[in-house]
């Protein structure tokens, strides 16, 4: 298995903003948001401050409901947080316009889910490039055999996700993730759904991938064998981020 090496991708613009691949730290300044149900009003975050550097590998842990699937959905500029300060890199995430969060998501971001998230009638090579096609740019796009091969599974490229292991679907995943060269990589429990040993071999591939691409890397996980991999660990309870 080989990875291909971090390179610089292409700076992307907007109306009002230059959008670029570099930078990936991440701050995070009394930064709360909540959400309506019926009359009630939801907290899902209290006033979280959390430093990432980049480069960083950051693993995040706690209960269900505990607002760990919210933080990444606001550092992924996915959702704007309500009150507080968020920046990844120079980009004020607040301050970002619909079309600017969306070429923050593309110059930027890798999302890894539980739930893999591929297309069940394309192959593990057209779930990659369906990925890619979306970019605003072909430029610094990564061929997606190349992204197989980085993740050992060229020989399943023409597979569909039903032909291929739990473990198998989480590294087309990841792949996909890669498509873009991304200098953030969010994995939203990436184990959640796999056998031990699996488990363990997609964490020693996205653990390859931060050394090898110096990406940052925030991993959201119940499993406590799964976080203490990581360089720094917290703790969201009840919204609010304990070290």
């Amino acid at each position: 298995m080989r990875l291909i090496g971090s390179r610089q991708a292409p700076t992307r613009s907007t109306h009002g903003h230059t959008i670029t691949r570099l930078g990936s730290a991440i701050h995070l300044r009394g930064v709360s948001h909540w959400y309506r149900s019926g009359r009630s009003q939801v907290e899902a975050l209290h006033d979280v401050e959390l430093e990432i550097p980049a480069g960083g590998y950051v693993a995040l842990t706690g209960p269900s409901g505990a607002g760990k699937s919210t933080l990444l959905s606001l550092i992924g500029g996915l959702e704007r947080p309500q009150s507080g300060t968020l920046t990844v890199g120079q980009h004020d995430l607040r301050a970002l316009r619909v079309d600017e969060l969306a070429a923050y998501r593309r110059a930027t971001i890798g999302f890894i889910f539980q739930h893999f998230g591929l297309l069940d009638l394309l192959s593990a090579r057209e779930n990659i490039e369906l990925a890619a096609s979306l970019s605003a740019s072909s430029r610094g796009r990564l061929p997606a055999r190349d992204l197989l091969e980085d993740v050992g599974l060229l020989d399943r490229a023409e597979h569909r996700p039903g032909q291929l292991s739990g473990g198998e679907r989480q590294r087309v995943a990841i792949a996909r993730a890669l498509v873009n060269d991304p200098s953030l990589i969010l994995a939203d429990e990436p184990t959640g759904n796999l056998d031990a040993a699996s488990a363990m071999r997609v964490l020693d591939l996205l653990e390859r991938v931060h050394v090898e691409r110096g990406c940052t890397l925030l991993v959201v996980t119940h499993n406590e064998a799964v976080a203490q991999r990581a360089e720094q660990r917290y703790r969201l309870d009840g919204g609010r981020l304990l070290a």
